[in-house]
């Protein structure tokens, strides 16, 4: 299906929540920029007489009784209608707010979840000026840690990504990583804290099941802490926050489907799954949760 036939067809219901055609993804990063996470600030894209920046913190809010990611976008150009799409199905719900001001809400649960593994979302964005005046802009948003507080012992990566896991109760686990020299460490929070489990000798990781991650991610003023014990018997400590953030955007004036295809199972993927040895439940060093998904068949 075209994208304009799709987005005709969804004009006509769009009262309706959602278009009833099966959702499929796309991870292809044609025209892409990527923002840095630990700064509060805008990530931009140009295509033609548009010029499109989204917000990158997402914030969380009580839509309609339900909390919700909402993202914020801003474009120099009069909107005429906004639509927020995955490959072939409606996704969340796009609003214009104001003549250049639009938004997009994403429900928690099943949809926050979904976008935060790794699937892109789409957005029509048509305006009243311009040529061309008909755009469609990619976004993928992740969770990243930022607002690092305390000792310099403890180092927190930015990145949490999304890896498959066999674990008994789902295949995805949102994994990050610390870096102390330390006998032990230890995350808390009012809600949401991870996993820990030790990598090696200064190296920790930091898993989160969804309800976990969005019991963290929500809301993002609440700080996690990390607690270090450290080999000379004292302890350092420092905090940070948790937020979705918006790392990649694009714009095309093109059909969205042929600009960014939905990516098949790589060769390279195959190989490495392949050669894990037998009874290996964790597969992330195949690559992302989508990466590895599409190719365990």
């Amino acid at each position: 299906m075209k994208l304009h036939s799709f987005v005709l067809a969804c004009l006509a219901a769009l009262a309706a929540p959602a278009c009833d055609v099966p959702a499929t993804e796309s991870e292809e990063t044609t025209l892409t920029t990527t923002s840095a996470a630990t700064t509060p600030t805008r990530i931009s894209a140009s295509e033609g007489d548009l010029d499109l920046s989204f917000e990158t913190l997402g914030t969380f809010e009580t839509r309609n009784g339900v909390r919700s990611l909402v993202l914020r976008a801003t474009a120099n150009r009069y909107l005429e209608y906004v639509f927020s799409f995955v490959p072939d199905d409606a996704f969340g719900q796009a609003n214009i707010i104001s003549e250049r001001r639009f938004e997009v809400v994403l429900p928690e649960g099943h949809e926050l979840n979904s976008v935060l593994s790794g699937l892109p979302l789409f957005i029509t964005v048509n305006t009243f000026t311009g040529t061309p005046n008909r755009y469609t802009a990619r976004i993928v948003v992740a969770p990243r840690f930022y607002d690092f507080l305390g000792s310099s012992s403890i180092w927190i990566e930015t990145d949490v990504n999304p890896v498959y896991v066999h674990n008994g109760i789902s295949n995805l686990v949102y994994r990050g990583s610390a870096n102390v020299l330390a006998d032990q460490l230890t995350v808390t929070a009012p809600d949401g804290a991870p996993v820990v489990s030790r990598v090696d000798a200064d190296s920790f990781r930091l898993d989160w099941g969804y309800p976990a991650l969005y019991l963290a991610l929500d809301p993002h003023t609440v700080p996690l802490t990390f607690t270090a014990a450290l080999p000379d018997a004292t302890t350092a400590q420092k905090t940070s926050r948790l937020a979705v953030r918006v790392t990649e955007l694009a714009l095309t004036s093109g059909d969205a489907y042929e600009v960014w295809p939905t990516p098949g199972c790589l060769p390279e993927t195959t190989t490495c799954i392949q050669a894990q040895p037998t009874g290996t439940t964790d597969f992330a060093a195949c690559g992302s949760y989508r990466q590895v998904a599409r190719c365990m068949y």
